[in-house]
């Protein structure tokens, strides 16, 4: 036994140096007071020791079903003051079998053992056989003060003491072994009581009652009402209380320990739905029935909780030496069944699926819960959390602690069907163990088609912002980049529109059917396709714009029963203009059953930003909008990252990193960035401005994977045109495998390219850029990884002064995030000044923040997430999304009709010069013809005047 490990014991069986210090904890409880002073009104400047007494007198919970649980209130708050003088102490307890004159077999020091009288001048005081003065330590320590003039009996304030405590003991404890001896305990006269025999609540607490009346008489600490001023009172409770926790721990009874099961029959009695007082709101009722205000429980110094006896402080049961069981712990499984099964179902090949053996604990003391050797799981089962398959569960003043050993499935080929496989737990403290069975299947790895419909109206041919770039090359540079970068597996197709949406087999302005990506590498036949319908797409951008035309052609493609396959489809809109033409993308947004992603080119008025938002919103796609485009890193790569942060998207991916910046001839950069063990496969992706950059990646251990080593490690590596890819498995077969912890992407300037490319015509005109300033660059790091963020930015108005709310969920293998992470959202309003937002996290897991859009235009918003795996390794994740406020909440523009007199969505023009010219002279026209028509009725009528 060991002073300080918060266990309650019989005081007989503890150090005589830990009686001494519970004793002068107890004498310390009269030289620490309450506020106030005692002409106070309720009085205040009560000491803590007298505190109790009026506590007591003031409520005086007798005699029905509030009487054990109240007075389990009451010893766990004197317990907690001791604490606060000695946080070693626990409130130990008197069995009252045995006569606490003459306790035989007590510690008496020293490893010696003998009969110990507890009621000596040096502990308990006086304890004769006749009515005196309980004496030294407490006369000197002041709780009573002989001859005092504010006698508290007679003044009634309890900051007073009483004249005299005094003690009689007469009569003999309880007799016989009333826990393990029960007799008859349906006996109304059983001299034993079977306490802990009576099933029900109603009758063990009368039983209880019964014997703790009995031991005031024998041991009579002055009467009821006065009892509490003799500090022996608190070991005769205790000892109350410990007899009904070491009824509730019987695992018999496992109902003890609920709530709204421990009273029984009594659960819906009255009383035990009140509030547990003063302790709740400082207001009591005595047994006269008056009420009763007590400081500190009352203001201005209002402690209290209001709680009543169904309350966790009040049913779980503190730690004592004789709770039910081996070293007082407590374990009940939750999975269903028998034997119980960790279910793994539905786990995507090449992933991992977690699921946990579940537990309710309770326990007095650290309990262990570990994998018994030799009883574990096979392949492909594996232990996942703690890696070392044992956990620790710390008590905690709670009904139960719920705790998880993680266990994990390395899903294999789906087509080989799992044997059930299992696994054994063990708890050492209480002897128990716990097999169940590890069962599971596995589905094909996610694949995805993805139908790319790409607007080639008019507008398409003007310039992009101020970058110096067209619309069209910006949006063929992008889009390029996701047909090079998309995985095998996955399919790519493309439609393309203008003021009607064209097949893909259109002899005109073809596009491309969804067709599969076989290989990672770039001479893949259908890569290769997919780049070159990028590359073909709006070589002579005209005509005006019809969104919603091609939405549905996308929609017809991917809804093709020919296109099969695919776990799952997706559509991605790129579009830079105002609709003017059916149909509207309001028209088709009832049908979308995809997710369904869209990229803005323009600022919020250039684009139908209203009627984009609600054909992505609800689908598990978004929105995003790239604002006018200026020269700088951030924007001349902007699109580009829209569309990897969608390719990631589409794929099931997260993004753990994306920075952009220059690397000049002569330097090095090296990006940090970390995996973990949740992480299944890996994508580093490069972009730049100029095909100069070398990279590569360097393992924790600090391997470096280059264009050259990477095929011998079974690793795809490959250098695009406008892109760089190391795309990989892990763990990496490199030394022992590498996967969790600190990576790095490298980048320096090859100078043999940067040479060869300054004497192109290209390299000349941007010369003086690449020399000032190096070559631009963008790195993208994915992880398809069973650690994932989920990010979500909602608006219910796009009105300047609206609120944005951004949140984000993460999840370890389906399961929450817990406490293990700190997001924040990262926003650039439309004047390109920043702040950033910590998001709170609401619930395991989730995180939210929201913000006003202050400001008209676009809003950049990037929400950064960092943390630890179940297994304590580092993460990071990252996502973009963009939020907009304008003028017209339409979305855009002014409200012109289409051709054929029907409105078009939001209508306006696509934005370019010619366009707006002819609309303005078709519209000069009309008024012409209008103003020649009423001229003409003019002249007929003066015609007809002048002839009459």
């Amino acid at each position: 036994m060991a002073l300080g490990d918060g266990i309650r014991r019989n005081i007989a069986s503890v150090d005589p140096t830990e009686r001494a210090l519970l004793r002068d904890a107890l004498i310390e409880l009269n030289n620490r007071f309450f506020p106030g002073t005692r002409t106070d009104s309720p009085p205040g400047g009560v000491s803590w020791w007298f505190k109790q007494d009026e506590i007591h007198q003031a409520t005086h919970v007798h005699n029905g079903p509030a009487f054990i649980p109240w007075h389990r209130e009451i010893v766990n708050r004197i317990e907690d003051l001791l604490r606060q003088i000695n946080p070693q102490l626990s409130l130990h307890y008197w069995d009252w079998k045995q006569d606490p004159r003459s306790i035989p077999s007590a510690n008496l020091g020293g490893g010696t053992t003998g009969t110990l009288n507890l009621f000596t001048a040096d502990f308990m005081g006086y304890g004769g056989s006749s009515s005196a003065s309980i004496g030294e330590p407490w006369l000197s320590a002041g709780y009573y003060v002989p001859a005092t003039a504010n006698d508290r009996d007679v003044t009634g304030n309890p900051a007073d003491p009483p004249a005299d405590v005094f003690r009689d003991i007469s009569g003999s404890p309880a007799t016989d072994d009333d826990e393990n001896n029960p007799g008859d305990p349906g006996d109304p006269n059983d001299p034993n009581r079977g306490i802990l025999f009576r099933e029900d609540f109603a009758f063990m607490r009368l039983k209880m009652e019964s014997v703790h009346n009995s031991m005031h008489g024998f041991v009579n600490m002055g009467g009821a009402h006065i009892s509490f001023r003799d500090p022996f009172v608190f070991l005769l409770h205790s000892n109350v209380d410990r007899v009904w926790a070491r009824w509730q721990t019987d695992p018999a009874f496992p109902e003890r320990l609920e709530p709204e099961l421990v009273y029984g029959s009594e659960s819906g009695d009255p009383e035990l739905a009140e509030l547990v007082e003063p302790w709740s709101t400082g207001t009591s009722t005595d047994v006269f029935g008056v009420d009763h205000l007590t400081r500190p429980w009352y203001a201005p110094e209002n402690q209290g909780i209001p709680h009543d006896y169904k309350h966790p402080s009040i049913v779980v049961p503190p730690c004592y030496d004789t709770n039910f069981s081996n070293n007082n712990a407590l374990v009940e499984v939750k999975n269903a069944g028998t034997p119980p099964v960790i279910l793994f179902n539905d786990i995507p090949e090449g992933e991992t699926g977690a699921r946990a053996a579940v537990f309710r604990v309770y326990g007095c003391r650290e309990v262990t819960l570990r994998v018994k050797a030799g009883a574990g799981p096979t392949s492909p089962f594996v232990v996942l959390s703690p890696a070392s398959g044992s956990l620790t569960v710390p008590h905690k003043q709670t009904l139960f602690v719920e705790s998880r050993l993680w266990f994990g499935l390395q899903a294999p080929d789906p087509a080989v069907p799992i044997a059930d496989d299992s696994v054994t737990i063990e708890c050492p403290e209480t002897g128990q163990e716990f097999t169940f069975t590890l069962r599971g299947n596995v589905i094909e790895k996610p694949s995805v088609a993805v139908m790319l419909s790409l607007d080639q109206s008019g507008s398409m041919d003007d310039d992009a912002g101020t970058s110096g770039r067209k619309r069209i090359d910006v949006l063929k540079d992008s889009a390029g980049a996701f047909a090079e970068l998309i995985p095998a597996n996955d399919g790519i197709g493309l439609v393309r529109f203008d003021h009607d949406a064209y097949n893909v087999d259109d002899a005109t302005w073809p596009g491309k059917p969804i067709t599969r990506i076989v290989s990672d590498d770039d001479f893949d036949l259908e890569r290769i396709a997919a780049v070159n319908a990028v590359s073909a797409h709006a070589t002579n951008p005209a005509g005006y714009t019809s969104v919603g035309d091609g939405v549905a052609k996308a929609r017809t493609y991917l809804n093709d029963p020919a296109v099969t396959g695919y776990t799952n489809k997706a559509m991605i809109v790129f579009t830079d203009g105002l609709q003017n033409r059916p149909q509207s993308i309001e028209d088709v947004t009832g049908s979308i059953d995809n997710r369904t992603f869209a990229i803005g080119l323009g600022n919020e008025n250039q684009v139908d930003t209203g009627a984009l938002y609600d054909l992505t919103n609800g689908t598990g796609g978004f929105l995003l909008l790239t604002g006018l485009l200026s020269d700088n890193i951030d924007d001349y790569f902007r699109t580009k990252k829209y569309f990897l942060q969608i390719l990631s998207g589409v794929t099931n991916d997260s993004v753990v990193l994306d920075p952009n910046g220059y690397i000049s001839p002569g330097s090095t950069i090296r990006i940090p960035f970390y995996l973990n063990e949740t992480d299944i496969l890996c994508s580093t992706m490069l972009m730049w401005d100029y095909p100069v950059i070398d990279f590569a990646v360097e393992t924790p251990a600090g391997d470096i994977i280059d264009m050259a080593s990477a095929a011998g490690l079974g690793i795809v590596a490959k250098l695009s045109p406008s892109s760089g890819l190391y795309r990989f498995t892990l763990p990496v077969a490199l030394g022992g495998g590498q996967q969790a912890g600190r990576w790095h992407v490298v980048l320096k300037i090859n100078d043999g390219r940067y040479k060869k490319y300054a004497r192109t015509s290209d390299g000349q005109n941007q010369g003086n850029s690449l020399a000032s300033k190096g070559a631009r660059y963008c790195v993208q790091i994915n992880t398809r990884s069973n650690l994932k963020m989920t990010a979500l930015v909602e608006q219910s108005d796009f009105l300047p002064g609206s609120s944005v709310l951004v949140k984000a969920k993460l999840t370890e293998y389906g399961i929450p995030v817990d406490h293990r992470a700190l997001c924040k959202a990262s926003v650039v309003r439309p004047d390109l000044t920043s702040f950033e937002l910590p998001m709170a996290e609401v619930e395991p897991g989730v995180f939210q923040v929201k913000f006003n859009t202050d400001l008209q235009g676009v809003y950049r918003i990037r929400i950064m997430a960092k943390g630890v795996t179940l297994r304590g390794k580092p993460f990071t994740r990252e996502e973009s999304r963009t939020a907009a406020a304008f003028r017209n909440k339409s979305g855009g523009g002014s409200e012109n009709p289409s051709e054929g007199g029907n409105p078009s969505g939001t209508g306006g023009t696509d934005g370019r010069l010619s366009e707006l010219i002819a609309r303005c002279c078709t519209r000069s026209t009309a008024l012409m013809v209008i103003a020649v028509i009423l001229l003409l009725i003019i002249l007929i009528l003066l015609w007809r005047m002048i002839s009459n």
